[in-house]
């Protein structure tokens, strides 16, 4: 935090994702109110705001190493606010029916899909190389700070103001953002390869994560949490009206961020850096907190699972993130960045569409129980592997 440049890109990606968790609690709120809490619906809802990592991470991971990532940055910002604008305005209007929900709910995701790589990108040129080993937990940390106060104030807000409100505030958050991110000053610029278009670039990373094992491992554990250790995440509204009505889904929202800033802090004061195989041992109990969490019926229990399953994902999550900035070459850095953000983000839809799909067809029980069996089979298998 002493480097000026690292305290501008750490308050504006704040900012930013501070926004952007009002607007997604803002989604899930209407979406909710407006099927009855189907579970079905809340599940087609995360695939619409989380689709756009996996179609435009790569894409987004290349343009970050051949384009000025600041100018990248500042132009995503201004698309939020554009985008936040437009949401205040249909919300005051009425006109957010389930199907414009979605819709903005991709956007706002196709925006926050161009913010990560080039987040992450840019925080490997805004502090020294010694201190990079802390900027990655700082920024995590930040990412979560948001994740809680996002839901905690977007709660009241929506039960006392409604939906304008908050997207209110999601505006107003962008608009501090892009101010701050319009004083980064960073060097050095990407490397650009002359002609070496969009599909050679995006090749030219994956192969980079190849030859730097235990890259393609690590990106495999990030995948598996994403499908099958954090798709409970999309089933929040209906944990929390099983057990305490429409205002214990907020509750848990909040549990699980504070669970997961823990989990972010854990990481960043070990006295040693995580390791692979303390990734997948991780994801093994977050496997078995998720089987949990489909029979419990105690609010204060579920709350606890929440919070140590935020803390585990994020600190899985956190662990790989800045084993992959030691691991890779900064003309390489976006791309390979982007490679995580696909098996996080890009692989979060199928895993909120599919526990979705097995609530509405076998119930909480088994669905909860299927898919934390396999993160705790693959964190298992991958930390046998790896040891």
């Amino acid at each position: 935090m002493r480097h000026p440049q690292f305290r501008f890109l750490w308050g504006s990606v704040l900012l930013v994702q501070l926004g952007y968790w009002f607007a997604t609690i803002a989604f899930q709120w209407e979406v909710a109110r407006r099927t009855g809490n189907d579970p079905l619906a809340l599940g087609v809802l995360y695939f619409a705001a989380f689709a756009p990592y996996l179609l435009f991470s790569l894409p987004a991971g290349a343009l970050a190493d051949s384009r000025d990532r600041r100018a990248l940055l500042l132009t995503a910002q201004v698309c939020s606010i554009a985008l936040a604008t437009t949401c205040v305005v249909l919300s005051r209007l009425d006109a957010t029916p389930t199907l414009a929900v979605l819709g903005l709910a991709f956007l706002a995701g196709c925006v926050i899909t161009v913010v990560s790589p080039t987040n992450q990108a840019l925080t490997a040129n805004s502090v020294p190389a010694v201190d990079l080993a802390s900027a990655v937990p700082l920024q995590s940390m930040g990412l979560n700070l948001a994740r809680i106060a996002g839901p905690a104030l977007a709660g009241p807000v929506l039960l006392f103001a409604g939906s304008t409100a908050a997207f209110s505030v999601y505006a107003l958050t962008c608009v501090a953002a892009t101010a701050l991110a319009w004083r980064l000053v960073v060097r050095p610029r990407p490397i650009v390869v002359p002609g070496e278009g969009l599909r050679r670039r995006v090749l030219a990373g994956v192969a980079h994560a190849r030859d730097r094992p235990p890259a393609l491992a690590a990106l495999l554990t990030v995948a598996v949490t994403s499908v099958f250790g954090s798709a409970f995440q999309s089933q929040l509204p209906v944990l929390g009206a099983q057990v305490a009505g429409e205002s214990g889904f907020l509750v848990l929202v909040v549990a699980g961020g504070v669970g997961s800033l823990a989990g972010v802090v854990a990481v960043a004061s070990r006295a040693r850096q995580a390791t692979l195989v303390s990734a997948a041992l991780q994801l093994a109990v977050l496997g078995a907190a998720v089987g949990v969490l489909g029979v419990v019926r105690s609010f204060a229990g579920m709350a606890v699972l929440m919070a140590v399953a935020g803390g585990l994902t994020f600190s899985i999550m956190t662990s790989i993130n800045g084993m992959l900035q030691r691991l890779v070459a900064d003309a390489h850095r976006g791309r390979v960045l982007s490679l995580y953000f696909l098996c996080w983000g890009g692989l979060l839809p199928f895993g909120g569409l599919g526990l979705g799909v097995l609530l509405r067809v076998a119930g909480a029980p088994v669905a909860f129980a299927v898919t934390g069996a396999v993160a705790v089979v693959a964190g298992l298998s991958i930390a046998a592997r790896s040891g």
